[in-house]
């Protein structure tokens, strides 16, 4: 078994990035000639191939040619900072690192770095040695992800070969995965999907930056005229900007809370979908805008949290101590690797079922579907009981269409927004219910690098404790 079984050659183009296009049968022989390099460096099954390469068709070349091999694609979540990367390649140093020109300069920056071999994928392969696919057992790691854990500690999720391909096949009874589609491909597994299904997909120009140009891929989205886009609600607001995406039929948004005010930005006759998933497990739940009731919007309206759906039927779901969400299933990694992070996000029960903790509260109401309240970690509990942020939120969003965020500060419950025409007294009096004695107005809140979908509450209470240091010009209680 090898996942690239799934991907067959073919002159259907594949991948579309800038001024460059790829077919299938180009791909494949581009991500083969260089399996025979990694080869030829004594790169084989059971080998560790950083990828330090952006979001683009050089990446699926180097995946595919590291698969080729036996070898496991490893990646990093750069924008957690130089000190998680170098945590993160001393956890498990890789045999060899695959670089474009400008990350080859980067990565000099790192000591660790500069102690591995590096391969630069720009560079044409002269091997003509016949490509070889290799056989490797289902359970063998296909891919590496470092994520962090409460404890800040690396914490490695590793996708097999099997966990993939049985993955795709279920996202396949979930998502159109239609081979006329032309995509929008910002989630690089999702992107893989595309492949397995024959799809066209347009990455976004390549960027050295987590933030993606959205003018330009605007633009670039019109003229190819993609079809369906999987994304991140802040991603496709920031299209919106600049397109009304005429082209566009289906959209699947998720990476970040899908608030109903921006799902009104997007054209009637596109097929919304709002999906819920994570790293560890993809897809949890899903539902299609158009089957969100009445009442249902009116219940978000009022803070009742943001409805995600149907759980899945590959996937169990039920909700632990404070409101947690845990999932068990095939499509959920049952642990990390060396079991690092495990004691903080698994939990074994009686009948030796392993749950895996969201670090997402939540409830799954009369008919069976799932209600996101926010992370567990974000929830305000004191005297006046428990807070969970998207109560706020939501409510922030259905009356005055503003991103918001809540926070506890000396015992106060505090609601930040970002500095708009809204009269923030206006803002206190209408979350009176939930107990808010004080709005601050900041420039702009930060948000994650990675989606840019979901408030960094961590940087908001640096952010914060400077501004509360300060007079209070913008505060109001």
């Amino acid at each position: 078994m090898n996942i690239l079984e799934l991907l067959k050659p073919s002159d259907k183009v594949a991948l579309i990035q800038g001024d460059k296009i790829v077919t299938y049968t180009e791909l494949l022989n581009r991500g083969l000639r260089f399996g025979n390099r990694l080869r030829h460096e004594g790169i084989k099954s059971g080998s560790n191939v950083l990828v330090f390469v952006p979001l683009s068709i050089e990446l699926y070349a180097a995946m595919i040619g590291a698969w080729s091999v036996g070898a496991s694609a490893i990646f990093i979540d750069y924008s957690r900072g130089s000190k998680f990367v170098s945590d993160s390649i001393e956890r498990l140093r890789p045999d060899v690192i695959v670089c474009d020109k400008i990350t080859g300069f980067i990565r000099n920056t790192y000591s660790e770095m500069r102690k591995i071999k590096t391969l630069n994928i720009s560079k044409s392969s002269q091997n003509t040695k016949t490509p070889i696919i290799e056989k490797v057992k289902p359970e063998h790691p296909a891919i590496l992800t470092f994520t962090s854990g409460t404890t800040g500690v690396p914490k490695i999720a590793v996708r097999t070969h099997a966990f993939l391909i049985n993955q795709y096949y279920v996202l396949c009874e979930h998502i159109d995965f239609n081979e006329n589609h032309i995509d929008l491909g910002t989630l690089p597994v999702f992107t893989l999907a595309n492949m397995a299904a024959n799809m066209t997909t347009l990455l976004p120009y390549k960027s050295y930056k987590s933030k993606i140009g959205t003018k330009k891929l605007a633009a670039k989205a019109d003229s190819v005229g993609i079809t369906r886009a999987i994304c991140s609600p802040a991603l496709m607001e920031n299209l919106l900007k600049h397109s009304e995406l005429p082209s566009l039929k289906n959209a699947y948004l998720g990476g970040g809370p899908v608030y109903p005010g921006m799902l009104r930005k997007i054209r009637k006759d596109v097929d919304l979908h709002i999906v819920y998933g994570s790293t560890e497990a993809e897809p949890i739940s899903g539902i299609r805008w158009k089957d969100v009731s009445e009442t249902d919007k009116q219940k978000i309206a009022s803070g009742k949290g943001l409805l995600v759906g149907h759980i899945v039927p590959q996937i169990k779901c039920r909700i632990g101590t404070h409101n947690e969400i845990l999932v068990s299933g095939d499509t959920v990694l049952k642990g990390y690797l060396n079991g690092i992070g495990d004691s903080e996000n698994k939990i074994h029960d009686e009948n030796g079922v392993i749950w895996h903790k969201t670090g997402d509260s939540g409830h799954i109401d009369e008919q069976g579907r799932l209600w996101l309240l926010g992370r567990v970690s974000q929830a305000i509990h004191d005297e006046h009981g428990t807070l969970e942020p998207f109560c706020a939120e939501c409510i922030l969003d259905s009356l005055f269409g503003i991103r918001g965020a809540v926070i506890s500060q000396n015992n106060e419950r505090i609601v930040v927004i970002e500095k708009s025409n809204i009269n923030p007294k206006d803002v206190l009096s209408a979350l009176e219910s939930q107990q808010i004695s004080k709005v601050i107005c900041i420039k702009k809140l930060p948000m994650d690098k990675r989606h840019g979908a979901k408030v960094d509450y961590d940087e908001l209470k640096r952010v914060l404790l400077k501004k509360l240091n300060q007079p209070t010009h913008g505060l109001y209680s």
